[in-house]
């Protein structure tokens, strides 16, 4: 008798192409049927398939972030941008990091920039250099002579530019913002005063006031607050196997030892603290911090945590499947504000006017981070102004650590406070009406009028139907248990090939949506919207999952606020709305409209949020 296939052997099926999520699009009835004969190690089999792939598919990185030059094996310059002349004004001797990464492949290390700061680089051969996006002077550059090299520089630090986009996303005053970015290299706040020209005591109060809007205790962790947010790509390492440990050891060439300390310290830890979680002397952590600043030229904690910001910044694009560089555009202020506890961050993005009525409008399970252009400017003409709170685990803002629903609830009342709102509209959507309801549940006087797009019913009510995207969902949503690996490995394959692929089978069954994706515009502005809101990690997706998973059903005794539920008129399933237990319920249906109406119908969304 022949035994039956495993999920296991479906996945190796595909390593060769380095896509077992191709699974998911093309042969998914096979995956369904051996995931339900051997659910016990499905979780297991995603999971090793997930952890054989790159840490991030499609990573983005902000070009000012990063410098670039092209080095022959003895060091001469044969090109290099100005951001890599400004940091390295006199040819920097890298002739034994070149010669290694000849005879060993791409190298991760530090290297000594100008006035003796140090820097981390990624050095490696045209081979290797191929799939970083390198502009035409610098592949021309490499590709003109043999065993010529690309250096490629992670310095957001260094760029005024990207220290005044954090000072904005943290709400910081003028002076703030000059302190905080002086804060970035002067070895103590006393230098770093005189730099932001102004008094110690004056700095100190300002100090205190960037802590409390960065939401963190110690220099160290400020500086690695605004570095995370001036790199777009957040905090990537901290979901990766060993983290800053393992980072620090590679690129920085620490012991074991040291790069456990050295991680610490860099988070904001005292020696004290540090010995305490380690359960190490005093005395030897001491040892351990004399090494690594002595090993990496770091000036002090706060130096040393800029420094593994910027690797791991570097790191993570370099080990990316897709590095994607560019400067991010689309219109709106990023926000960072602190959660209700103090201590988790969230993200937003307001688009204002900020004189204009606030609309809290949700993103989708894996896109909508930002808003079309025409959906925005809609919205701005009915006197509204949008805001996309980024959900717990997605994007920038940090994962819940306890219940999914009511931290999203909360964040929520927190941005309002932060903001210093009184009241705000909703449009809440799909899998974000679990939130959105906590939300109308909790903080009933902070809500105003509420519309629903197409919200996603409850498991025991979803009705049957085709299609390949309601297919995966279904059975996610029926298998909690593996609802986090299947997350987990998605995310590190998101890359645009493979994006388009999805997007395409997806949509497929809707004919307009289909037509709005042949927009290479649309196409575009989805796909780095699914990449930037998941770039960091997979729990914004799992946890939300999760909650439909483990038997979510809407809380009683919602208030009035003028109830609307939205409709998109082609998509298969819709169940009548009456299951929300919302009061006063009108439903509208939008007719023609699939699962993009905020491209394809954007006059008419706007009318109803605005008219609701």
């Amino acid at each position: 008798m022949t035994s039956p296939i495993r999920l296991s052997d479906l996945l190796r099926a595909r390593s060769p192409s380095a896509a077992p999520v191709e699974l998911l699009l093309d042969s998914w009835p096979a995956v369904e049927d051996v995931v339900l004969a051997h659910s016990g190690n499905a979780r297991q089999d995603l999971a090793d398939a997930a952890s054989a792939l790159p840490p991030i598919a499609g990573a983005i990185a902000d070009r000012r972030a990063l410098a670039a030059a092209v080095l022959t094996p003895r060091g001469d310059v044969c090109f290099a941008d100005a951001d890599y002349l400004a940091l390295f004004p006199e040819s920097a001797d890298l002739r034994p990091l070149l010669r290694r990464a000849l005879r060993e492949g791409p190298v991760v290390s530090l290297v000594e920039g100008a006035a003796g700061a140090a820097f981390t680089a990624w050095i490696g051969d045209a081979c290797a250099a191929g799939r970083w996006p390198l502009g035409p002077e610098a592949a021309q550059a490499l590709h003109a002579g043999q065993d010529r090299l690309a250096v490629v520089v992670s310095a957001p630090s260094r760029s005024s530019e990207l220290a005044r986009r954090a000072a904005r996303a943290l709400d910081l005053s003028a002076l703030e913002a000059r302190l905080a970015e002086a804060l970035l290299f002067a070895p103590n706040l006393e230098v770093a005063a005189a730099d932001a020209g102004v008094g110690r005591e004056t700095a100190r109060d300002a100090l205190r006031r960037i802590n409390a809007k960065a939401g963190v205790r110690r220099t160290p962790e400020l500086v690695a607050r605004l570095i995370a947010i001036m790199c777009v790509v957040g905090d990537p390492g901290v979901d990766q196997p060993g983290g800053d440990d393992a980072l620090a050891e590679t690129a920085f060439g620490l012991t074991p030892g040291e790069a456990r300390v050295a991680a610490l310290v860099a988070r904001g830890a005292t020696a004290p603290e540090t010995a305490q979680a380690l359960g190490l002397r005093p005395e030897t952590v001491k040892t351990h911090m004399k090494a690594v600043l002595q090993k990496t030229g770091a000036r002090g904690a706060k130096d040393l945590a800029r420094l593994l910001v910027e690797a791991r910044e570097l790191v993570a694009v370099a080990s990316a499947a897709e590095p994607v560089l560019g400067q991010e555009e689309g219109g709106g202020r990023l926000r960072v504000v602190a959660a209700l506890d103090g201590v988790r961050r969230v993200a937003l993005i307001d688009y204002g006017p900020y004189d204009a009525e606030p609309v809290l409008v949700f993103h989708g399970a894996a896109a909508g981070r930002r808003i079309p252009e025409g959906f925005r400017q809609r919205l701005i003409d009915r006197g509204l102004r949008p805001i996309i709170v980024q959900r717990p685990g997605f994007g920038l803002s940090d994962p819940a650590t306890d219940d999914y629903a009511a931290t999203g609830a909360a964040d929520i009342a927190a941005v309002i406070e932060r903001l210093r709102l009184r009241q705000v509209r909703m449009l809440a959507r799909d899998t974000g009406i679990p939130i959105a309801l906590r939300f109308a549940a909790d903080f009933p006087g902070l809500l105003g009028r509420a519309v629903l797009l197409n919200p996603h019913a409850p498991v025991h009510l979803v009705q049957e139907h085709a299609g390949l995207g309601a297919a995966i969902q279904r059975h996610l949503l029926r298998n909690p248990e593996l609802v986090a690996a299947s997350a987990e490995l998605l995310r590190r394959q998101v890359t645009t090939r493979l994006l388009e692929q999805v997007l395409d089978k997806v949509f497929s069954d809707l004919p307009l949506d289909a037509d709005a994706l042949a927009d290479p515009a649309i196409r575009e502005f989805l796909i780095r919207d699914i990449q930037a809101l998941c770039a960091r990690s997979g729990r914004g997706f799992a946890s939300e999952h999760a909650v439909y998973a483990n038997g979510w059903r809407p809380p009683a005794g919602l208030g009035d606020h003028g109830w609307t539920v939205i409709l998109s008129g082609e998509m298969p399933g819709q169940l009548d709305p009456a299951w929300l237990g919302a009061p006063g319920l009108r439903t509208v249906r939008l007719t023609g409209a699939g699962v993009l109406p905020q491209f394809t119908h954007a006059e008419a969304l706007a009318d109803l949020v605005a008219d609701a």
